[in-house]
């Protein structure tokens, strides 16, 4: 016979919870769920940094660098909204190296016809020529993560509700606890 694994909740204990919660002061209950959700979209954050520098076979420090990511909590409500923006990686960061026919980047491969150089301003990027002509030129990038999230984003709001499902309950009663404590409850 195949084993069987179950979970019982005792749904009383959630309802107690929520009564004494209900009974804090609403001044306590606002910053404990701000600083709840800070810490977790923290954590949702970083995660999203992974799972996308594995899903472009990149290293985090690039996805993580061009990243950001805001938050606002209603204090009258329970939304937040995480929004990352993040821009084009530069070929260059990717560890671009100059061939007699081309750029190579690490693992991506070769992009012939491209060259390495630096402007004026002291940028430095993977170049290609647009035409035969001498200029113009465009610069090369790599891959934007928020492009990723955009194209697939079930991948990514499974990361989300994981981290609000482990995190934000346990850490909304760190919170109460802290400031209890403050307070000399």
């Amino acid at each position: 016979m195949a084993d069987l694994a179950s979970t019982w909740i005792d749904t009383s204990d959630v309802a107690r919870m929520g009564r004494h919660i209900s009974r804090l002061p609403a001044e306590m209950r606002v910053k404990a769920a701000s600083r709840a959700m800070s810490r977790v979209r923290s954590m949702a954050t970083t995660r999203v940094v992974r799972r996308s520098a594995e899903r472009i076979d990149i290293p985090q420090k690039h996805v993580r660098g061009k990243t950001r990511s805001f938050a606002a909590f209603n204090a009258g409500g329970a939304t937040q909204v995480i929004l990352v923006r993040s821009g084009w990686i530069p070929l260059e960061e990717l560890g671009a190296r100059q061939g007699k026919r081309g750029v190579s980047i690490r693992g991506r491969g070769q992009i012939r016809g491209a060259f390495r150089a630096s402007m004026g301003s002291g940028h430095r990027g993977v170049f290609k020529r647009v035409g035969s002509a001498r200029l113009p030129i465009r610069e090369l990038f790599g891959p934007n993560p928020a492009n990723d999230i955009l194209t697939s984003p079930d991948e990514f709001l499974d990361v989300l509700e994981d981290v609000m499902r482990d995190v934000f309950a346990p850490r909304f009663l760190h919170e109460v606890d802290r400031l209890l404590a403050r307070a000399g409850h």
